[in-house]
């Protein structure tokens, strides 16, 4: 049942980044001066996403989980969630850090919308499968030679 929520964790940001940028397009000005719960929104909708990723890491689940009548996959597991997890987390890091040092000006709720997109493609990249296997198993393997498990 877990890994039924496996799409949740890209589409979470995906979809409030959406739903802020058709906002933006629609009522620009107004949305412009809703600075802080704009960004509070995507970062909601980030940490969901981190929650969510926990918690599958946690549970050690597995699998391939099918989207859209089974034209796109998402493949789930150990190290697919460990990586998501810890670059979910930086992105997170990087909102946090942006609400408490950047001025609230004009460009500021599409920079939090750019960032939502991102985190939400970079989530999608690491369910990829066999992509994202090609890039990271290395490091992954190497991480395990030394010593350090996850």
């Amino acid at each position: 049942m877990l890994l039924n929520l496996t799409w949740l964790i890209p589409g979470l940001p995906i979809i409030a980044s959406i739903f802020t940028a058709v906002l933006l397009l629609s009522f620009s000005k107004t949305m412009n001066r809703l600075t802080k719960p704009v960004s509070y929104f995507i970062i909601t909708s980030l940490t969901f996403s981190e929650l969510i990723n926990f918690i599958l890491f946690k549970k050690n689940i597995a699998g391939n989980d099918l989207l859209f009548g089974g034209k796109f996959e998402l493949v789930v597991d150990r190290a697919a969630l460990l990586v998501s997890e810890s670059i979910g987390l930086i992105f997170l890091l990087i909102m946090l850090f942006s609400v408490a040092k950047l001025k609230r000006r004009i460009g500021y709720v599409r920079y939090f919308i750019s960032l939502g997109l991102l985190s939400g493609c970079v989530y999608l990249f690491s369910f990829s499968g066999s992509l994202f296997h090609n890039f990271y198993d290395p490091l992954l393997s190497s991480l395990d030679k030394t010593g350090i498990s996850f």
